[in-house]
C-alpha cells in the first residue's frame, strides 16, 4: 500500500499566500475607500476595444461660465495681494528683530 503524500511547509506557505494576499488587497482597498473589484476591472488586460464613458465625457464636457471664471480669478488675485502684504509685513518684523539682536550683541 502506497503512503499518502505529505505537504511540505513551503507548499503550505504558498497556499496560504494564494488565499491571504487577495484578501489583504481587498481589505486594504476598502479601508482606503476604493473599490478593489473596479480597480481589477480597469486593468488593461481585461479591457475590451470599446471606448470608456470617461474618455467621451471629457471631450464633450461643457465649458464653465465666463463670469464664474472671472470671479474666481478676481478672488485669487485678491488672495495673492493679501499674501504679498503679509510677506512684506513679516519681512519687516524679521528685520526689526535682527536689528534688535545685533543691538543686544553689542551691549
Amino acid at each position: 500500500m502506497a503512503s499518502k503524500y505529505k505537504m511540505t511547509g513551503c507548499a503550505k506557505f504558498f497556499i496560504f499566500l494564494i488565499i491571504a494576499v487577495p484578501l489583504a488587497y481587498i481589505g486594504a482597498s476598502y479601508y482606503n475607500g476604493a473599490d478593489p473589484f473596479q480597480k481589477l476591472k480597469n486593468i488593461e488586460i481585461f479591457k475590451k476595444d470599446k471606448a470608456t464613458v470617461d474618455d467621451t465625457k471629457n471631450i464633450n464636457a461643457p465649458i464653465q461660465n465666463e463670469s464664474t471664471l472671472k470671479k474666481e480669478l478676481e478672488l485669487k488675485n485678491e488672495e495673492i495681494d493679501f499674501l504679498k502684504k503679509k510677506i512684506k509685513n513679516l519681512e519687516g518684523i524679521i528685520d526689526a528683530q535682527k536689528a534688535e539682536i545685533e543691538k543686544l550683541k553689542k551691549s
